[in-house]
């Protein structure tokens, strides 16, 4: 019995399984549903400890996404289930993306493309344009701050490295060894804050890191600085946020992870100007979305024969 949202159409025609697909949006729907299933596949639905100790036979809870803050590893882990993700699918993608949200904000390109369909291209290189324009700069000598180093970040480093910027990156589980075999430079939050130009974030979301960064961590950034995200976004305090923009505390922000997704269309951050927003799309490719779905299933199979799973957290 395999109870989940995600598209896992090779499973349909599997001889001996029961293919079990429901949308689950509470902790009684998902009991309901995945009681006594052996594997769930689990989407945004709430596995928390209410729900892991209800599940009869589970041996394998899989999760086609990279973060598995909706699973409470905790109680699988005392239930015995094995909890699988699909790390290192989207690594390249991730990073392109943070890559490309850099990009777009140092250039300022979202606003220079909304000043040519507003049909202004003859008067780009006029006074109105300053304000625009104002606080571009060559990135070559500009600095990053990574706030994690796992794989994606470790992925961007050369990308970023081929516009010459120097590297800043904070971690408390990774050694400063490894950043420094890199040519990384490991480094206090704080720190980081202070002295990036661009801080971009590579950490997955836990009970210590929601809100992480709130308005007191915007104050000590650069005014000149951007945020990005591609990883969570409940790292980020969006209030907070729209006050460090609206208030000059930070520059601007990408943005390819918001807190509640899909984004609700009140959310302030929507009307500013200085904010690029992507869908939560970082992780897309043709080759990447193949593989997303098929890592769950080589989990289910490996672990059905006796095997660890590819993705075990």
């Amino acid at each position: 019995n395999i109870p989940f949202i995600v598209d896992m159409r090779v499973l349909r025609g599997v001889t001996g399984v029961e293919f079990i697909e429901k949308s689950c949006d509470t902790e009684d729907e998902v009991i309901s549903a995945a009681h006594d299933a052996d594997v769930v596949v689990v989407g945004r639905e709430p596995y928390t400890a209410r729900v892991i100790n209800s599940l009869k036979s589970c041996r394998l809870i899989s999760t086609p996404k990279v973060g598995y803050d909706n699973i409470d590893i905790k109680a699988a882990t005392e239930a015995g289930i094995v909890v699988s993700c699909v790390a290192g699918v989207s690594t390249e993608e991730v990073s392109d993306m943070a890559m490309a949200l850099l990009l777009t904000c140092a250039r300022k390109i979202l606003q220079e493309d909304k000043t040519v369909r507003a049909g202004r291209w003859r008067t780009m290189h006029g006074p109105e344009m300053e304000e625009i324009w104002r606080g571009i700069a060559p990135l070559r000598g500009q600095t990053l701050g990574l706030i994690g180093f796992g794989q994606i970040a470790r992925t961007l480093v050369p990308k970023a490295k081929g516009f010459s910027l120097k590297i800043l990156a904070y971690d408390p589980y990774v050694p400063a060894e490894v950043m420094d075999k890199m040519g990384v430079i490991a480094v206090s939050l704080d720190r980081l804050l202070r002295e990036s130009d661009f801080i971009s974030i590579h950490a997955a979301l836990t009970r210590e890191n929601r809100y992480m960064l709130g308005l007191e961590q915007f104050k000590l950034m650069k005014r000149s600085a951007y945020l990005i995200n591609t990883a969570r976004g409940a790292i980020i305090d969006e209030k907070a946020l729209y006050t460090a923009l609206t208030q000059g505390y930070i520059a601007g922000a990408g943005l390819d992870v918001m807190e509640v997704e899909p984004v609700k269309m009140d959310n302030p951050l929507l009307k500013l100007d200085n904010v690029v927003l992507t869908g939560h799309s970082g992780h897309y490719s043709d080759t990447a979305t193949a593989n997303i779905r098929q890592r769950p299933v080589e989990d289910i199979t490996r672990i059905m024969s006796g095997q660890w799973p590819r993705g075990w957290v």
